[in-house]
């Protein structure tokens, strides 16, 4: 566990002392307080007053900046925690610490969940402004950030899969925001494949999954999905690194 512990704040370290965390953070806020606040004008025009609509339940995934943003940050925070090791040659000296790839994976793919998950802290001072002059749902609120978290936990395990692969950050980086989108793109899929697969592409969909969460319900199928599929990314990611003490 003292290994473990180690690696991860080792990890952690690295992302809040390079400057690319902090660009990663500051267009992540940008991004997420321009939406917020262009709901909150949209929402209060007279037109679309008599409109029901939440602003949280429009924000945690009804957006399509909402989507963009995380594939784009999961990717950026994912890039460089085994691509660097690789292209730096540290990987060989970390493979032969005192360690087990399983910690190393998970140290690596939870220090950087960490800061994903960290970068939301501050988006509680929208809650906090809106419920002061508005009417909140608390109920869409608190379903959005389990869902975000949960979808967090399942972006962030494809990046740190795909930067397993790879001695570039930018291949690691490009590839990881490609394969999230393809992930996104399931919902949309099903129009057109076969009849037979679209049950298979509706229940894989992202979207779909976190349908439920943007409207203030915790589905426990929805939770196995993102759990059951980050668990097997990073056992993928296990054998990925297990791979490199054969060649």
């Amino acid at each position: 566990m003292r290994n473990f512990w180690t690696l991860y704040t080792r990890e952690l370290s690295a992302l809040y002392l390079t400057p690319t965390g902090y660009v990663v953070m500051c267009v992540f806020l940008g991004v997420l307080g321009w939406v917020f606040w262009l709901l909150v004008r949209v929402l209060n025009l007279p037109e679309m007053v008599r409109i029901e609509q939440d602003v949280f339940g429009i924000m945690f995934g009804g957006t399509f900046f909402y989507w963009i943003v995380l594939a784009a940050v999961a990717s950026a925070l994912t890039m460089r925690l085994f691509a660097e090791e690789r292209r730096s040659g540290t990987i060989e000296v970390l493979m032969t610490a005192p360690v087990t790839d399983t910690q190393v994976v998970l140290s690596k793919y939870l220090a950087a969940l960490t800061f994903l998950l960290l970068m939301w802290v501050p988006t509680v001072i929208y809650v906090l402004v809106l419920g002061r002059y508005a009417t909140v749902d608390y109920g869409v609120v608190f379903s959005g950030y389990v869902g975000t978290v949960l979808l967090c936990g399942l972006l962030t395990a494809v990046g740190t899969l795909v930067s397993s692969f790879t001695r570039s950050q930018f291949v690691s980086f490009f590839v990881s925001f490609v394969v999230i989108l393809m992930l996104f793109s399931l919902n949309f899929m099903q129009n057109i494949v076969p009849p037979l697969w679209r049950k298979l592409y509706g229940y894989m969909s992202i979207l779909e999954q976190f349908k439920d969460f943007s409207q203030g319900a915790i589905d426990s199928r929805s939770v196995v999905y993102f759990v059951s599929m980050t668990l097997f990314l990073l056992f993928c990611t296990v054998k990925s690194v297990e791979s490199h003490k054969w060649r």
